[in-house]
């Protein structure tokens, strides 16, 4: 059976060709990072070198940017390709480890992208109220009916979302005007209910 270091060695040369081309320059230092038998250091060693290794590269990277895309779609739209670009390649190497499950992977990557909003890397307009719907979509999905959570934006989501499908989503287009949200799961369907910003009502 491989060891834990061994799986995360794979994980990571899988997770990013670039790295494979490095550790190719230089196995010792890649190596030296993890505790490997002589045995998994001449498997990885193979690994690095088989034909099929890119191949295996874009599935890995397939089954881990699916989840995203599918489930944090206006998250997407708002981040643009080239900067999600950036951010998964960087969320891969943080987040080697990975059980490939939808429901996981949407929201370590959520998690990564939040507390790149709450350090002040990322300062894009209506990003942290989209992926917070997102991430709460997401949360609900996986949970039996009768769930509800509240969400409270300054700005009018339903208006943001529209804006964004339409292509026309501008801070100047979009008035602060705070709404409060009764978000749940109804018949295998989200369900949004705006609700009174006075209201005292609590998620389930």
């Amino acid at each position: 059976m491989s060891s834990p270091d061994f799986q995360i060695a794979m994980a990571r040369l899988i997770a990013s060709p670039q790295l494979c081309e490095q550790v190719l320059l230089d196995e010792d230092s890649f190596f030296s990072k993890y505790v490997l038998s002589a045995k998994e250091r001449k498997r990885l060693h193979a690994v690095l070198r088989q034909k099929g290794i890119s191949a295996c590269c874009s599935l890995y990277r397939m089954n881990r940017v699916t989840p995203v895309y599918t489930q944090l779609t206006n998250t997407c739209t708002i981040l643009g390709d080239r900067l999600l670009v950036k951010l998964l390649e960087e969320f891969w190497l943080i987040q080697a480890e990975t059980t490939l499950q939808f429901r996981d992977e949407v929201l370590e990557f959520g998690r990564f992208v939040r507390q790149k909003i709450q350090t002040g890397v990322l300062a894009i307009p209506f990003l942290e109220e989209v992926l917070g719907l997102e991430m709460i979509i997401n949360e609900l999905s996986y949970l039996p009916e009768g769930q509800c959570r509240i969400l409270e934006w300054e700005h009018d989501i339903i208006e943001v979302l529209r804006a964004l499908q339409s292509g026309e989503l501008d801070e100047k287009n979009i008035a602060r005007a705070p709404r409060k949200y009764r978000i749940y799961l109804h018949d295998q369907q989200i369900e949004m209910e705006l609700v009174r910003l006075d209201s005292n009502v609590f998620a389930q």
